[in-house]
């Protein structure tokens, strides 16, 4: 990588800020903050601002996924199959600097939505809760803004390993639709086949691993962590694990000391995870395809 860098993800973030359906998901986003905020404020007495901000986490862990796939499928595979991206390598910038100089634009784009709705929730807490847990903010808004960064990551890294818009479109609704739909499922099965019984509340450390490795379940997972009462997965639901277990962390599924890569932090490092290993994959391939 070079100096590019930069001057790539400057025009990358004007570029990719033009989308209108971009900007729908994110006034969406920004509405739905202000109506939640709105309607708990009228109908209840007792409810604080740090208790709204683990409201904020629902529409965020639906939408900012969407928003920052549709963000990333066509970073690299739109500039391939239009033909100006033959163009953009005839001039300075290299391979490197296309694929981090574009994460880093869409990356930019996303934390504009993350901002704004964090700006909406830290005007409303004072307007309408009188307070604003600054702590609890800060640390919410740093770890919605790795969740959004996670999904752009691997849509990035997607679109700049694949050669066509339908395989990177595909591939990304695909995670995406395995991180919601089907995570449950492709766990608690192989769980029933090793253990002749679906999972129970205290499972198998090797199971609970792959469930904080789901990103939605991490998010969900630390930012209960930082906000009062609990932040629940956007994840279905199939009625293989307990009624029990429904809501509670990795590590409170443990008898005794869970381990390090069960503990809430943890979730941090498997969203950077996802977020790096699509985008190394990737590269690697981008910089070996015959464009």
């Amino acid at each position: 990588m070079s100096s590019h860098v930069g001057a790539v993800a400057r025009k990358d973030f004007a570029d990719a800020s033009r989308s209108r359906l971009l900007w729908s998901i994110i006034g969406l986003l920004v509405a739905l903050t202000t109506i939640g905020y709105v309607a708990v404020w009228a109908v209840t007495d007792d409810t604080s601002a740090s208790e709204m901000l683990g409201f904020v986490a629902l529409p965020l862990s639906v939408l900012l996924p969407v928003a920052a796939l549709i963000v990333g499928y066509m970073a690299v595979v739109g500039e391939r199959q239009s033909g100006s991206l033959k163009l953009l390598l005839g001039l300075p910038p290299n391979r490197g600097d296309v694929v981090f100089g574009k994460l880093l634009g869409r990356i930019g784009v996303i934390s504009v939505a993350v901002v704004l709705s964090f700006l909406v929730a830290l005007v409303l807490s004072i307007v309408l809760f009188g307070s604003l847990p600054i702590s609890d903010w800060l640390a919410f808004g740093a770890i919605s803004l790795l969740f959004g960064l996670t999904f752009v990551a691997l849509a990035v890294g997607v679109s700049a390993g694949v050669s066509s818009r339908g395989r990177s479109m595909a591939i990304a609704i695909g995670t995406y639709l395995l991180f919601v739909g089907l995570w449950e499922l492709v766990t608690a099965g192989p769980y029933y086949v090793i253990h002749d019984e679906t999972p129970p509340v205290e499972a198998e450390t090797w199971y609970l691993f792959v469930q904080q490795f789901n990103p939605l379940q991490a998010y969900a997972t630390i930012s209960s962590e930082v906000v009062e009462g609990d932040v629940f997965p956007f994840m279905f639901q199939y009625g293989l694990e307990p009624f029990e277990a429904q809501g509670m962390a990795p590590a409170e599924r443990v008898s005794g000391e869970a381990p390090f890569y069960l503990q809430e932090w943890f979730g941090g490092i498997a969203m950077l995870i996802w977020a790096l290993i699509p985008v190394l994959i990737g590269y690697y391939r981008f910089q070996r395809t015959d464009l």
